[in-house]
């Protein structure tokens, strides 16, 4: 019989799930706003990919980006070969 507590994402003392452990899929209901919706439909445009894949694949870049705007360093973009590095701040 399968634990509960290990189905259920806890540790069974109040604890997050251990961080490099990958926790099954979730369904979830989204509202997108009208930028949103645009930004989806080029990114599906751009890549091939399904509206569920785009959304994923955003999510795991926007909280790798999160993460090192907030550790020390930062990040820094450059549009084009040629043009200088611009420091990324997200607000």
């Amino acid at each position: 019989m399968p634990n509960s507590r290990a189905a259920s994402g806890t540790s069974g003392d109040g604890t997050a799930p251990r961080a490099d452990t990958v926790p099954q899929g979730e369904r979830v209901t989204l509202n997108l706003t009208g930028k949103a919706v645009q930004a989806l439909q080029r990114l599906q445009d751009m890549t091939g990919y399904n509206k569920t894949d785009c959304i994923n694949r955003a999510l795991i870049i926007a909280a790798d980006v999160e993460r090192m705007s907030r550790e020390p360093g930062a990040v820094y973009w450059r549009e084009t070969p040629d043009s200088d590095l611009m420091l990324v701040r997200f607000v």
